[in-house]
């Protein structure tokens, strides 16, 4: 039976477990940092936009790194490195880490691609993320991967305020 979907009734239960390969999960981590990348970039130049005395950096150091600044009157009030890399515990994930650094060893908080019978994801190894909010089960999208970093990057801004 192929070709055109049925006229009539049908069952929604159409599931199918799927198998996701290590090549599969190494292309959704490229994709991932990629997409924080951009967001970060975009982040950073709508936050300088609406807001008076601030001024944001964003650099691409390479493939596996970019750093983003961020200074208010021109102080520096908050700093992160997002890399891929590192050290062999890292081999798999995306880390974020307070400062700027071109090291690997270091960082406060993780993101690993896991996968169920349905999807790939990512979840955090909670060092950060233990207060914050994450999808279903943890499984966070890439968005909800890059937001997660850019909350921990802005909180020194928005903390000051209160």
């Amino acid at each position: 039976m192929t070709g055109a979907a049925p006229l009539g009734p049908r069952s929604s239960n159409l599931r199918i477990a799927k198998t996701f390969s290590e090549r599969d999960r190494d292309r959704y981590k490229l994709e991932t940092f990629d997409y924080m990348a951009k967001y970060f970039e975009n982040s950073l130049a709508e936050l300088a936009e609406r807001h008076p005395g601030i001024e944001a950096d964003f650099r691409r150091i390479d493939a596996n790194r970019f750093t983003a600044a961020i200074y208010q009157n021109g102080k520096a009030a908050a700093r992160c490195t997002v890399f891929m890399g590192g050290d062999r515990m890292m081999d798999s994930g995306i880390a974020f880490l307070f400062g700027e650094t071109t090291g690997g060893n270091s960082f406060n908080e993780s993101l690993r691609v896991q996968a169920d019978d349905q999807s790939m994801y990512l979840a955090s190894m909670g060092m950060a993320a233990m207060s914050r909010r994450q999808g279903e089960e943890g499984k966070l999208t890439q968005e909800g991967a890059a937001e997660l970093y850019w909350e921990m990057l802005i909180a020194p801004l928005q903390q000051q305020s209160r």
